[in-house]
């Protein structure tokens, strides 16, 4: 039994229809899910007979997932399944399908319940229950209710289905065929002959009216079959006489529709087709034509937008394929060149227009065919009022005298949406395709360039995706212009190539790329860097663009530097980043890589302070190899955090090493770069180095380098803050060797910076000028200061003089292996810092000692005085009054005498935090004395002597 929610609701659904003569379509879903929800089924679906009762078309289908049916799923049987469901329905309705009755998904599905519609010995339509499980056994009372929904269906499938099935069989002429033409789901039906004749597979889709007749009718009949389609759906009826696409024969074709909606809307249009014989001169133009056709037989494919035939010598064209909009303006009988004219200016976008005049014309191409069987070239074309991707091909026939082609096929297919061939972006080859037809163009003068965006990622974070594409796009319409002749391609991103085989004036052309593109509206300005390759040697074009990307590389070392050319030599350098690469782990495993060390020495006392990590890598084949080639390898290639983890264990064990053995250390500065904090946590690796050796986190310096600060700030603003709260001094590396020394000052905590040894190699008036003020300035945002690359004695006088607390460089020693390094610091008796030496060291190092006020440094350690640094101003007070400050040098330190009685005073105030003022008197003059104490520790302190001669105020 029905229940009683289904029944009421069958009962109000019939009362709508009686009352108003149609349903909406939404009502009938309405009931449909009604029914699913009531009997707990997955989907039902409505299914009616459509042309020659053995195809179904989906004509209702309940909500859900699989309402695509609707668009989408024809069901068209053309076998003896189809026989046997009709046989077993009539026979049992409702049915269970078994999997030898069933013929797919949706409606006719292994164990849905199907209940037929059987009239005048047709099966009309179905009614299909799909269960949410496949082994549902259906009950009665669900057998029972899918009938009565098929019976309150019935009148909505089969109204007009028997008259419209009388209507075709009145219409029909014997010997014609039937096409029916579904608009509404854009599906043709072709009878059995047809589908024989046109050698189609049971149905064909269709895009549109339009793209069925482009694919069905003879180029010059298309637009007047479309306009009586159109004529048919609106007025009902209609007839044409036409020629099938690349076939001989010619039909009348007559247009009726057979099939209404409830709005008037045309469901079913049915074409009659009969096959009539052409007048003779029909005949022979048709038969010109085909021959035309079959000499290009290989090419001809359905997917072709635009076809036409080139006869190279009489220099016409005629054209068998284009889109209906382009129809009106393109005259069979023109002169090629004039028709591809014309073509470019009404239909070829601006940015391709040029290139396709150039190319596209019959002196161009019968140069080409020459060299090759066939050409291509792509540009952006106007199709149905939208910019779409077209590859056009053109391809050699006939060939006369010295093979120069006399006939060719030019073929258009759209590619927009394809990425087979080419970049769907800018229209330029891909990599693979720009590799082929490179390699059948190349000329021994021939040319390879690679081009690159500087920047480009910033450029894309900066304005945005689309903005970046946008910008591709401009760069690619550029280069069709400026290389009309070249083969053109984009590989990836922003890396684009050109094989030009007549170079010319190559550099005049990269000029002229750059002012254009200062000249387009971009969101902001964009620099072109290029990489050329010359052919001197017979080489694959893929070796050619290896070539030229290496040396597109080069030109981005330097900042200014548009275009470089390749030199082998180049290719070397990148045979040796390979080699680099490829053995970074063997040499770590094998301790190729070597720690060496470069002294550190404070400039007021002259002791070893410190040392610096360097790395160094000795190869068994390649012998010593310089930093410079591997260092900054690393960092770009993201491997540099092997080094440095390395650098961080051998420098931890030989301080543990020595302190074992009870030799002396200092403590050493290890670097690290960018990607470090990338690819792994350096204060981690730190950390777990120095509990595993036992040492002191003060042993223990980190140097990041200035280039490093410049990306991921907050991240390493981060970082930096947590070395130097797990007690590790933080240094700033190469300072001054950027733009932004002076803001990473303000943003980041250092404890040092690193004077770039940039300022030692230009050692002019200029370089002292910024060294002392940035000395003056680290000292009073209490930074440290030490000068990287100090040679010779005027640097080191010069650096003491102004106060920057160590050095280092060749002066003292360049970097060396740890057993060397010791041996050296032995025998130039060089005195290393102890720890306390070293913190006392430290607050002397924050005093200004390069200011405008005479001042003087004493080192007391409770007996004796020991003048450790005099600056300029002090030095001329000393030289105006020589024997003045003779006397307090010599009785200083002599407590027998007033002189020294009162400067031990004066020093042990000092001691006690006051500030000390003394006047002494030598012969008439008079000399003011200012005394502080600095810095203390229990082997002394260090007194800040500013002094001043007051002889005129007495």
């Amino acid at each position: 039994m029905v229940n009683l929610k289904l029944q009421n609701a069958v009962e109000d659904f019939q009362r709508s229809y009686l009352r108003n003569g149609e349903i909406a379509d939404q009502q009938v879903v309405a009931l449909l899910d009604l029914f699913k929800e009531e009997l707990d089924l997955a989907m039902i679906y409505v299914c009616e007979n459509a042309a020659e009762g053995k195809q179904f078309l989906y004509q209702y289908c309940s909500s859900g997932d699989k309402q695509i049916a609707m668009h989408r799923g024809l069901l068209i049987d053309e076998n003896d399944e189809f026989d046997r469901l009709k046989e077993v329905v009539n026979k049992e309705n409702p049915l269970v399908l078994t999997n030898e009755l069933a013929t797919g998904d949706f409606a006719l599905k292994s164990g849905n319940l199907v209940y037929a519609f059987i009239s005048v010995g047709l099966l009309q339509g179905i009614v299909s229950f799909e269960a949410k499980e496949k082994s549902h056994a259906w009950s009665q009372e669900e057998k029972e209710s899918q009938a009565v929904l098929a019976r309150i269906l019935w009148p909505l499938i089969c109204s007009d289905q028997v008259k419209a099935q009388s209507r075709i069989l009145n219409a029909k002429v014997k010997g014609s065929s039937l096409a029916w033409i579904y608009p509404k789901v854009k599906t043709v039906i072709f009878s059995k002959n047809l589908r024989d004749y046109f050698g189609l597979n049971k149905y064909y889709r269709l895009k549109s009216a339009a793209d069925f007749c482009q694919n069905f009718i003879a180029y010059y009949e298309q637009e007047k079959v479309l306009l009586a389609y159109r004529e048919a759906v609106e007025k009902g009826t209609a007839w044409v006489a036409c020629h099938a696409f690349q076939d001989p024969d010619k039909f009348e074709v007559s247009f009726f529709v057979n099939r209404r909606g409830v709005k008037g809307e045309a469901e079913q249009v049915v074409a009659i087709l009969e096959k009539v014989q052409p007048s003779s001169t029909e005949q022979q133009e048709r038969t010109l034509r085909l021959e035309a056709y079959r000499e290009f037989q290989v090419v001809f494919s359905r997917d072709n937008l635009f076809e036409l035939f080139i006869d190279l010598e009489k220099k016409q064209a005629t054209i068998f394929k284009a889109p209906l909009a382009w129809q009106k303006g393109l005259n069979q009988e023109a002169d090629f060149d004039q028709l591809m004219r014309l073509f470019a200016i009404d239909q070829v976008l601006p940015s391709s227009q040029q290139q396709f005049v150039n190319s596209i014309n019959v002196d161009h191409i019968k140069q080409t065919l020459q060299k090759k069987r066939n050409t291509f070239l792509t540009a952006h074309v106007n199709v149905d009022g939208k910019k779409r991707l077209l590859e056009f091909e053109v391809i050699q026939g006939q060939a006369g005298n010295y093979d120069e082609p006399q006939t060719a096929i030019m073929v258009a297919k759209d590619v927009t949406d394809k990425v087979s061939r080419y970049d769907s972006l800018t229209g330029l080859l891909n990599m693979h395709h720009f590799l082929l037809e490179s390699r059948q163009r190349q000329e021994p003068q021939g040319q390879l360039l690679v081009m690159n965006i500087d920047n480009f990622k910033l450029y894309n974070m900066q304005h945005g995706l689309e903005q970046g594409d946008q910008c591709l796009v401009k760069i690619a319409d550029l280069l069709k212009g400026l290389y009309p002749n070249a083969t053109l391609g984009r590989f990836s991103s922003d890396n684009f190539y050109v094989y030009d085989p007549e170079p010319g004036d190559w550099k005049l052309k990269l000029i002229k790329l750059q002012e254009r593109l200062k000249k387009e509206a971009l969101t902001s300005p964009i620099w072109i860097r290029a990489g050329i390759y010359n052919y001197d040697e017979p080489i694959s074009v893929a070796l050619a663009c290896d070539r030229a990307k290496i040396a597109c590389d080069r030109a981005k070392e330097f900042a200014e530097q548009a275009w470089c050319l390749y030199t082998p030599k180049m290719q070397e350098q990148e045979e040796l980043k390979q080699y680099l690469i490829n053995h970074l782990d063997e040499a770590i495993e094998r301790h190729y890589l070597q720690v060496y060390y470069q002294p550190v020495i404070r400039t007021l006392t002259g002791r070893l302070c410190s040392a610096e990590a360097l790395i160094r890598w000795i190869d068994p084949d390649k012998g010593m190899l310089s930093p410079g080639d591997f260092i900054p390898l690393f960092e770009e290639k993201n491997l540099s955090y092997k080094v440095d983890r390395y650098v961080i264990q051998e420098v931890t064990k030989l301080l543990r090493d020595r302190i074992e053995n009870g030799q002396t250390v200092v403590p050493v500065s290890i670097n690290f770069s960018r990607a470090d904090f990338q690819m792994m946590n350096p204060l981690e690796e730190l950390n777990q180095a120095i509990r595993k050796n036992h040492l002191r986190r003060s042993l223990i310096h980190v140097e990041i380098t200035e280039s490093a600060l410049a990306k991921d700030v907050e991240g390493l603003k981060n970082s930096i803050h947590d070395f130097r709260q797990a007690g590790y001094q933080v240094w700033m590396d190469d300072f001054g060797s950027g733009y932004s020394s002076l803001n990473y000052l303000k943003n980041f905590e250092f404890d040092e910076i690193k004077l770039d040894m940039i300022f030692m190699r230009n050692f002019d008036e200029a370089s002292k000028t910024i060294l002392k003020a940035c000395v003056r300035m680290a000292k009073a945002l209490g930074i440290h200061t030490l000068a990287e690359g100090v040679e010779n004695k005027e640097q080191l006088d010069f650096l003491r003089e102004i106060g920057c607390e160590r050095i280092q460089g060749f002066y003292y020693s360049r970097p060396l292996p740890s057993n060397d390094f010791f041996k050296m610091v032995a025998e130039k008796s060089i005195e290393a810092e102890e720890r306390e030496q070293s913190k006392f060291y430290q607050e002397v190092g924050l005093v200004d000692l390069a200011g405008d006020q005479p001042l003087g440094l004493l080192f007391d350690d409770g007996q004796k005085f020991k003048r450790i640094f005099v600056n300029a101003e002090f030095q001329k007070e000393i030289d105006r009054s020589p024997e003045i400050y003779e006397r307090l040098f010599q009785e200083g330190n002599d407590l027998k005498s007033s002189l020294g009685q009162k400067f031990r005073e004066l020093a042990e105030r000092a001691r006690q935090g006051e500030s000390s003022l003394a006047d002494i008197q030598q012969k008439g003059q008079f000399l003011r004395l200012q005394v502080d104490s600095i810095a203390k520790g229990d082997f002394g302190q260090m007194l800040q002597i500013n002094a001043w001669d007051i002889t005129a105020q007495f």
